[in-house]
């Protein structure tokens, strides 16, 4: 449902896209469509493979996520003044590494959760395997991508917490991180060029808390644009219906990432209040199905695995609806299945694949399950009418 709403709101939201680049309303269109449909390819294709897979394949994964946020570092393609994006070769796609990383991290961690459990109350143990791989993640994605970093500390943090590691560790790792913030925050104000996203950072965040009104509007125009735009999908006195209607928003034609960063506030002001409501219930719904999937589960690897996925999902979908209401600072947090996101739908469907997997196999463990329970009754009746 997700996806085929996607398919209906992009095509209305990129007229601003159409005219930047020169491209066609079809070619953007069927391009969307075309890596939907891909996308959900490959969720089937990862649903067929066993959950046992991606735990002995974590550590590989990690490591090969490491490895491509650094070249990304030296070799990314610059957007909007970030190094984010790394070529496939030979191909004309590129994609963010950090949608690798934070897939990669979540198995991983899912792996060490359970592997180390007995040892939690080792710091050591619980440093080299579990705090230092999350800090490499964050530290390596930081210097493009500060949203990015923060979500994936929270999801390493909210996973630790639910394996009930000790909140000495947790405490001290939280410490220790912003420490490291602060001492990059130190660095950039002595050598600027060394950290030159930091401005970004901060310019942010002085026009999320500055005062509007002493304020340059040209500045904070994406933020007001999207706040505008939320206005005209309210339901009036003069417009008693909510949302302009699908195709008939007005600041889609002047907030440049309404298909993607500010979805939420372009969607409102075409579908109004309901259709927010719809598209909030069925991301709730779908983390519901997630959290349930993951706890139903015998094996406690997928139920870390599904539970941090559902929380990667959500967290996503609660920044792009806060920077959408101004309620934090601007920043790129697409919306799972809805944005147009190119390759990284890719990764929001093997994501899904795997929780269609765990799925999967609870499905033919029950089944296996009321097959023997069967048999056994059976093999219980004969006994007893030979008896008999």
């Amino acid at each position: 449902m997700l996806g085929l709403l996607s398919v209906i709101s992009v095509f209305s939201f990129i007229p601003i896209l159409v005219k930047a680049k020169g491209l066609s309303y079809s070619y953007l269109f069927f391009k969307h469509l075309i890596l939907l449909i891909l996308g959900f390819v490959i969720m089937y294709g990862i649903h067929k493979v066993p959950t046992k897979v991606f735990s002995k394949l974590s550590k590989l994964l990690f490591y090969a996520s490491v490895v491509l946020l650094v070249l990304t570092m030296f070799l990314g393609e610059s957007v909007n003044g970030a190094d984010r994006w790394l070529k496939i070769p030979f191909v004309p796609f590129s994609f963010q590494t950090s949608d690798f990383a934070k897939l990669a991290l979540i198995i991983y961690l899912s792996r060490q959760l359970v592997k180390r459990k007995k040892d939690f109350q080792k710091f050591d143990i619980v440093f080299k395997h579990i705090l230092l791989p999350v800090g490499i993640t964050m530290f390596l994605i930081l210097p493009s991508n500060l949203s990015t970093a923060v979500l994936v500390g929270f999801i390493g943090f909210v996973m630790m917490v639910l394996a009930k590691v000790p909140w000495k560790w947790i405490g001290a790792s939280f410490g220790a991180a912003v420490a490291g913030f602060s001492l990059l925050l130190l660095i950039s104000s002595v050598a600027p060029e060394a950290l030159p996203r930091v401005e970004t950072w901060r310019s942010r965040i002085v026009k999320m808390f500055g005062d509007e009104e002493t304020m340059n509007p040209q500045e904070n125009m994406q933020v007001n644009n999207a706040l505008a735009a939320i206005k005209n999908g309210a339901m009036t006195a003069d417009s008693p219906f909510p949302g302009k209607g699908p195709g008939n928003g007005v600041l889609k034609h002047y907030i440049p990432e309404a298909y993607a960063d500010f979805y939420f506030a372009a969607l409102i002001e075409e579908g109004g209040l309901p259709m927010a409501i719809v598209v909030i219930m069925l991301y709730m719904w779908l983390f519901f199905r997630f959290i349930k999937t993951g706890l139903a589960s015998p094996n406690e690897f997928a139920t870390y695995l599904a539970v941090g996925i559902g929380i990667m999902m959500m967290s996503q979908v609660m920044v792009n609806m806060l920077v959408s209401t101004k309620l934090m600072p601007v920043t790129g947090q697409n919306m799972p299945l809805l944005s147009m996101g190119g390759t990284s739908a890719w990764f929001t469907c093997i994501a899904f694949g795997i929780v269609l997997g765990i799925s999967r196999e609870q499905e033919k463990t029950t089944k296996s399950s009321s097959k023997s329970d069967s048999t056994k009754n059976e093999i219980k009746t004969d006994i007893e009418n030979a008896i008999a």
